[in-house]
């Protein structure tokens, strides 16, 4: 018997992305969702609104005696709510395990989403809880087959690809637009690598708008910013210095030609995504039908080859022109494609909770 309230617990401050193909689906399937989360991430998805009647809103910072006491919170409402699953959107992190070793004994299901291959491996806190979690989703098939569940555990994959998207018009004349989503982050993308391809394309009336807050009070920001006005390229990308509001995201995802991951092998960036987790611009290219620019170095990850176009940084120039080109076959495809298709990928989130 299928339950009739279903917790959805995101604690940690992000991969709210994650959460309204989730609602979506418990809700489509008739029954409630019980949202467990901070009030700033519950301000910043007004949509969520529309999903779930009561949202519980808890403060997972403080002192470690207060989060003991968030934990207790939050395992009083799940119980007092007759919920028989749990699905906490980033299984990871002491919360969570306080969380679940509470739960230990309990016949309530808990599911997790696991967003890094590493919490497999060699994890402390991810072994006391997985006493408690025996069934996991990852948000990408090419990093599901890169492991091996350890005994007692399933693992299966789907992609979190409904946005919030209203009827934006399409701005004509305008230049093509390349998005890059997040903000400046050395870590997560190769930012000399990209004045490199900045450059190449720079006479070609090319905008590229990084869509995510960068803290202008980091180093590698300052020395970014300083880098575009030296090779005179600050005209021609936009990056933002405050949080992106999701109806301006939307927006400007829709008007997009191509969505750039800025992930290349042999950069911190490559040490990350497409080993370890995936880059939030998959899930965005595949939610909006906007071609992916990808290095030819992951031309092998068999899921993001609808939505593929390739280039390497010393071809720059003739690889993105090659790519607005095919855009728009690229998309089509893509809208074709049932892996791509929202509707699919929350039935198969259903199924595997249900399971």
């Amino acid at each position: 018997m299928k339950s009739k309230t279903i917790a959805l617990i995101e604690i940690g401050g992000s991969h709210d992305e994650c959460l309204l193909s989730q609602m979506n689906a418990i809700k489509a399937s008739q029954r409630t969702v019980l949202l467990i989360t901070s009030r700033e991430i519950f301000e910043r998805n007004p949509h969520f609104q529309e999903y779930t009647d009561a949202p519980f809103f808890v403060n997972a910072s403080g002192e470690k005696n207060e989060r003991r006491k968030t934990v207790s919170k939050i395992w009083k409402k799940i119980k007092s709510s007759n919920c028989d699953k749990v699905v906490l959107n980033t299984a990871e992190g002491n919360l969570i395990r306080l969380l679940c070793i509470k739960a230990l004994f309990n016949k309530i299901e808990f599911i997790g989403i696991v967003h890094d291959t590493r919490k497999f491996k060699n994890s402390f806190t991810q072994r006391i809880i997985n006493k408690k979690i025996k069934k996991y989703l990852m948000l990408s098939e090419h990093l599901v087959k890169s492991i091996v569940p350890k005994n007692g555990l399933t693992l299966d994959y789907f992609y979190p690809i409904r946005y919030a998207v209203q009827p934006h018009p399409i701005e004509t004349p305008r230049k093509k637009t390349i998005v890059i989503i997040g903000g400046v982050e050395n870590r997560r993308k190769d930012l000399a690598g990209f004045i490199h391809m900045a450059l190449q394309v720079r006479q070609k009336n090319i905008q590229f708008i990084f869509l995510g807050k960068s803290n202008l009070e980091l180093k590698e920001v300052a020395e970014f910013q300083s880098k575009l006005k030296e090779h005179q390229l600050d005209e021609t990308v936009t990056t933002y210095s405050e949080f992106v509001p999701q109806e301006t995201f939307d927006a400007i995802v829709q008007n997009a030609d191509l969505i750039l991951p800025l992930v290349h092998p042999n950069t911190q960036s490559a040490e990350e995504y497409f080993v370890r987790r995936m880059s939030g611009a998959m899930c965005v290219s595949f939610g909006y039908k906007i071609p992916l620019l990808l290095h030819e170095a992951y031309k092998g990850i068999k899921e993001m080859q609808t939505a593929g176009c390739y280039y390497t940084i010393g071809s720059f120039d003739a690889d993105v022109s090659n790519a607005f080109e095919i855009a728009s076959e690229k998309s089509n495809q893509m809208k074709e494609c049932q892996f791509y298709n929202a509707e699919f990928q929350e039935n198969k989130y259903l199924s595997f909770l249900d399971s």
